[in-house]
């Protein structure tokens, strides 16, 4: 019988580090995936850029689509709080990146006009497009759903902080979120590298 219990409170701690914590409005996870692989996009600017040479300081990683007038105006916009609340010294140790959910319609031309329209430009920030195929490998890999409905496909509403190493630090709500925290969490990754070190921390997905 002692067995028996023992068991079943090993089963629930195990349980337990399957579930996203939840904690002051942050989902957040610590996960050993790589997030940063060698897949080749093109940015605003119609440049080949690998995920894997973003590695060395923090991304923060969004998911957009250039038609969609409100969600992604809303996600982009709390990306460009985040980005405002780091203090002027910190301000380059990040990589704000924005992926289109829809290469087709995105191309850079679109999307340097979206950089534009929504403020967000110089060199920190990337928008990205690429092949139909890589687009959905990267959604596949941050766990983003993929449906043939273009309306799915505009709202993903969660931004994704990634370490300097390309480990998964945070997941956060994007319509929830305290751009103060945020910017706090990129601090301290940029100072202590890993995800593994961050605060909120939660076990893998």
């Amino acid at each position: 019988m002692q067995v028996f219990k023992v068991s079943l409170v090993l089963a629930g701690a195990v349980l337990l580090q399957g579930i996203i914590c939840v904690t002051k409005g942050t989902a957040t996870y610590a996960s050993k995936g790589n997030y940063l692989p060698s897949i080749t996009l093109t940015n605003q600017n119609s440049q080949a850029i690998s995920l894997s040479s973003l590695r060395g300081k923090p991304v923060l990683v969004g998911f957009i689509h250039t038609m969609c007038k409100g969600v992604c105006q809303m996600m982009t916009a709390n990306m460009r709080s985040i980005a405002s609340a780091l203090p002027p010294a910190n301000a380059a140790d990040v990589t704000m990146l924005l992926i289109t959910t829809d290469p087709a319609d995105d191309q850079p031309a679109q999307l340097l006009q979206y950089a534009k329209d929504q403020d967000v430009q110089g060199k920190r920030w990337i928008l990205a497009t690429g092949s139909r195929d890589s687009i959905r490998q990267i959604m596949r890999i941050y766990g983003v759903k993929h449906e043939e409905s273009d309306d799915a496909m505009m709202h993903v509403m969660k931004l994704f902080l990634v370490s300097p190493d390309g480990e998964l630090a945070h997941v956060y709500p994007g319509m929830k979120l305290s751009p103060q925290m945020v910017a706090s969490d990129i601090e301290t990754l940029s100072h202590d590298g890993s995800a593994a070190t961050t605060p909120h921390k939660a076990a893998a997905r």
